[in-house]
Parts: C-alpha cells; structure tokens; sequence
C-alpha cells in the first residue's frame, strides 16, 4: 500500500476518533502504544475512558500522520514536540492542541480539544453564582492590580480567565495575552505565544508587551522570579495584571509569591483578588437519586444528617458513570483596596467572600453535585 493510501486512511482515522471525541464531550484525547496494541483514551469530565484499541503496526503511521497535521518535524521521535491542529467538519471548527512525548514502546500522544471564543461558557455556565461573577468582573475592569487563579493543572483556571478577559473586551481597552501555549484566540485580545526554546520566555515576552502599553495584561503562569517582579511592577504601574498559579488555595498563592521573593508589602499593595477552583463532575440529572447524607459526609459539610443529598447511578445518557458535565468549586477573596502588610494573612483570611465549604454545600443542597464528589475535588485544600 502506498504514502497517499496510507495518509488517506490514518487522516480519516483521526478525524473520527476527533469526531467521538467531541460527541463524548472528551477535553482530551490519548493516544498510548502498549505491548501488542495502541490503546485510545477520552478524558470524559476530567476522567479517563478507554474509547478503543487499534492494531500496533498502525501507530507509526498515526503518529507520523498527526506530526504532518500540526506541523510538527516528522523525523524527530527521540524529543517531545508540540503542535497545534485545527480540526473541521461542516460547520464545527475546533483547535487541538498536540502534545508528543517518546515512551519506552513509542511515541505517545495527547491531544487537547479546545473551544474557540464563539462557544467559550459565561461565568455562570461554569458555575460561578451571580455574585462572584460579578465581582470578578468588576475586579478585572478596575484601573490596575493584580489578579491571582490558583489552582492545580487542569482545573480550568485558562477557561476562567478567558471567559473574564472576554467580559472586558469591548473595545475601549488594549488585552495582551501572553501564554504557553495560547489557549483562545479572540477578535480584540492579542495573544503572544512564549517559545523557551527560540529564547523568548515569560520574562522577556513581557518586557517587550509593556512597550505596547496593555491596559489588561494576562500572564499564563507565574513561573519565575523575573516574570513575578515584572507582574508585580506592571501592576504598579497603570496595568492590570491577571495570571495563574500552581498551589491549593490564598495562603499557598501569598507562600508562592514569597518564594519568588516578592516583598509582602508590594504583594498588600498590588493584590485584587484571589480566586482558587477546583472542577468536581455534576450529577446526571437523568439518573441521579435521593438519598440521607452520610454521616461522613454530612459532618464534613455541616449537612444535617437528616436532610437528602443525591447519589450517581448511571444510565445510557451519562454512558453508566451517574455524571455529565463539570461545574467549578471555588473560593473567592476580594480586596476593594490595598491592605496592610501587618495582620496580612489574618487580614485575607477575613476578606474571603466565599469559602470552598461554602461554594461546595449550596451545590450539593440543590443536587449539583454528590457529597463524595465535592470531597474528591477538595482533597488536599487546607481550607476546606
């Protein structure tokens, strides 16, 4: 069989594996050669799902396929690589994002699905009560600032920031982005893509991006001291700044900070806001059913033990998992004006509008969401 034939038959093979993908509401997909098969995996509200098994002989081909499609160098599989993929069919259009990694029996592959701005949720779809979409809205149209998304990978603090930057984007206001990997791209937000590898990191993006005087300036993480001292110096300076950490919650987005050897005075003076989240799946509504909450449970969340909670089962809409969809547990600290370095953390502590316990008990009062799952999406949060 020849080159053509064989493109022709993995491109299509691709497309329907997208296909399902997207069907599935799968946020990724993964593509992992194992002895004797190549196993292909959706992650379905931010669990694996095993979706088919492909013959091994045809993994190279669906690799050097995929590497052509997101323009990736196809004589390279000793080095991860990364590329990007915009997949259509008929009137949807999504990007895909491509990440390649060798692995002992070969390379493996994960795709991300991402939405364009066209279908990017609102605050309230996500799952953020009226309130708090507000008041993060209101935070982010202020003068100047800083912003703060904790959270760890994958708990849907880009989506957040996204859905805010794009509640600001009206025309009056300059939006630069600066990210790795640009995430969304929209009309009146430019993106810069950091590429460490051609010499052009955070820090340096940044440098060059404040020339271009921004008025909202999205830093995709705080990595480093260099990008954390030009966050914080943007912020002082007419710019506000909105950016994403990796830690649990407020006090581990202040203890990084430090640890990137920001001052606390400039962090008491800089500091806006602090919105920590975590994804927990929501209850199929088809299937979902009532039950007494479990003492555990119901003492964890100051649940009378008396009052009903809901349980997963599964049916045919959820495919037998009891859930579909995600929705955002959170918690919210707003400062309407720079505080005092002294008492600083006693200080925060008293400005946290809505707690994770909070957030987490009104969605499972209303059966959003099962007493188990919410525990699952806190672990490990000090404050929960």
């Amino acid at each position: 069989m020849d080159g053509p034939v064989i493109f022709g038959e993995m491109d299509r093979l691709l497309r329907d594996i997208v296909r399902r993908a997207v069907d599935s509401r799968a946020s990724d997909i993964h593509i992992e050669p194992f002895e004797g098969k190549t196993l292909i995996r959706f992650r379905i509200d931010g669990h694996l799902m095993e979706h088919r098994t492909l013959e091994p002989e045809i993994h190279p081909a669906l690799l050097l396929r995929l590497k052509i499609l997101s323009g990736m160098a196809v004589d390279r599989s000793q080095l991860p690589q990364d590329g990007k993929w915009t997949w259509e069919e008929g009137a949807d259009v999504r990007d895909i994002r491509v990440s390649l990694i060798p692995f002992l029996r070969g390379e493996g592959a994960v795709l991300r699905i991402l939405m364009g701005f066209a279908t990017l949720p609102n605050l309230l779809t996500l799952g953020f009560d009226a309130g708090t979409a507000a008041a993060l809205g209101a935070t982010v149209r202020g003068p100047d600032g800083l912003l703060l998304l904790a959270g760890p990978t994958g708990c849907g603090k880009s989506t957040t920031i996204h859905c805010l930057l794009q509640g600001v984007n009206d025309g009056t206001r300059k939006i630069i982005a600066v990210e790795d990997p640009v995430e969304y791209t929209a009309d009146g937000i430019q993106s810069v893509p950091v590429n460490v590898a051609r010499g052009l990191g955070f820090a340096d993006a940044l440098r060059a991006v404040l020339r271009q005087s921004p008025d909202v300036l999205f830093i995709g993480e705080i990595r480093d001291e260099e990008t954390a001292a030009i966050a914080i110096q943007a912020s002082l300076t007419g710019h506000f700044v909105c950016s994403t950490l990796h830690c649990r919650d407020f006090s581990g987005a202040i203890a990084r900070l430090r640890q990137l050897n920001i001052p606390l005075h400039l962090i008491a003076t800089t500091l806006r806001g602090i919105l920590s989240q975590r994804l927990a799946r929501k209850l199929c509504n088809h299937c979902k059913l009532p039950r007494v909450t479990p003492h555990p449970m119901a003492h964890r969340f100051s649940i009378p033990e008396n009052v009903q909670s809901f349980c997963a089962i599964g049916c045919n809409r959820c495919m037998g998992q009891g859930y579909f969809g995600q929705t955002v547990i959170y918690e919210w600290l707003s400062l309407q004006e720079p505080v005092q370095p002294e008492n600083f953390m006693a200080t925060l502590r008293s400005k946290v509008a809505v707690t994770f316990a909070h957030c987490a008990r009104k969605k499972i009062s209303v059966g959003e969401i099962s007493p188990e799952e919410a525990y699952l999406a806190g672990e490990g949060i000090t404050s929960f």
